[in-house]
């Protein structure tokens, strides 16, 4: 019935094996008494030329194949057909062949079947992916994505898993445990810092690979705060890779003149200047010694929680010290800790 045709659903078989192909969709075929549609293809070009034609509900797809293997096929596949279902149907049923697999995204893995039972697993198996997807909604391809929801998608559904993230000129990953950040690295920086300067990069790729624990933990906080910071960062310009730190200065509000103060006043220079994250992690330093300051600035940070319980007054925005030969500003925000040192010019070091 024209009905029952629009229900099929349709599988792409690769194998570069022609016999094993003809025989196994023979019998996929009969078993699946026409709710299926089945196609081969002997190699990854055939394969792409298939998809080309229409989309496939299921690609199945061999490892060891000759010029472009099973897994390179799947990284192309990722980059050409995002969000295609696969699954992995190979007679070298190793561990470490199934870790490869999970890591480029296959649903499921498969041995490649040596009985009639084993036929009748495989078709059970295959049917019962096909069955779990849902006949309705959108289907199309997505050619661009955002990190930002790939993550969201991962802290909603309560995954356990490893973004990785690589461009040209950064590579990270970011942990994820039932549905929340809990550490972030890239290069030597770790944490929030990581976190939002892979969240801000403008393009690249990424990988979800299998979790396992990271060498610490060094992310607490609330995913939803984490990624409103991150967008609220990256709207801003500010950039935490390329030594780019000034773009974070930059981005704070002016720091307005004290009562009294003259635009006559001798110019001043910055001699000591410390930026942190919101976590405390340190991203610029100069001039200063560092584990001081930041004392200096946890102290503060306390005092202030003090005052704000005894007297609500809104959001604490800086702390200035104003004195004849310069000025000291502590910024504590969210996001940020900064602590500069300025000193008028001709006045004492």
């Amino acid at each position: 019935m024209p009905g029952n045709e629009s229900r099929r659903k349709s599988v792409l078989f690769v194998d570069d094996d022609p016999d094993f192909l003809k025989g196994l969709s023979m019998y996929l075929a009969a078993k699946a008494g026409g709710a299926w549609s089945i196609s081969t293809a002997p190699n990854h070009a055939q394969a792409l030329e298939r998809l080309g034609l229409g989309a496939v509900d299921l690609v199945v797809v061999d490892i060891g194949m000759p010029v472009m293997d099973g897994f390179q096929f799947l990284k192309l596949l990722r980059r050409t057909n995002p969000g295609q279902q696969t699954a992995v149907l190979t007679g070298l049923a190793t561990p470490e062949n199934r870790r490869s697999a999970e890591e480029n995204g296959v649903t499921l893995f498969l041995e490649k079947p040596l009985s009639t039972a084993g036929y009748e697993a495989l078709f059970s198996a295959l049917n019962a992916l096909l069955m779990a997807a849902a006949p309705t909604g959108f289907q199309g391809m997505m050619r661009r994505v955002g990190l930002q929801e790939v993550l969201q998608m991962e802290c909603l559904n309560r995954k356990d898993s490893i973004l990785e993230v690589f461009t040209e000129g950064a590579r990270g990953r970011i942990y994820i445990f039932e549905g929340a950040i809990v550490h972030a690295e890239s290069g030597d920086m770790v944490g929030e810092v990581a976190l939002y300067g892979l969240l801000g990069l403008l393009g690249g790729e990424f990988n979800l690979l299998t979790y396992h624990e990271p060498p610490r933990r060094t992310i607490s906080g609330h995913y939803e705060f984490l990624l409103m910071e991150a967008a609220r960062l990256k709207d801003e310009g500010t950039s935490f890779f390329g030594g780019n730190f000034q773009a974070a200065v930059d981005n704070l509000p002016p720091l307005p003149l004290t009562s009294g103060e003259s635009v006559d006043k001798p110019p001043t220079r910055i001699v000591e200047m410390l930026l942190c994250s919101g976590s405390g992690e340190v991203l610029h330093s100069r001039d200063c010694s560092v584990e001081p300051r930041l004392k200096l600035l946890a102290a503060i940070e306390r005092q202030v929680e003090q005052l704000l319980s005894l007297l609500p007054a809104g959001r604490f925005d800086r702390l200035e010290i104003e004195a004849e030969e310069g000025r000291v500003t502590c910024l504590i925000q969210p996001h940020v800790r900064l602590l500069v040192r300025s000193q008028r010019e001709g006045g004492p070091g």
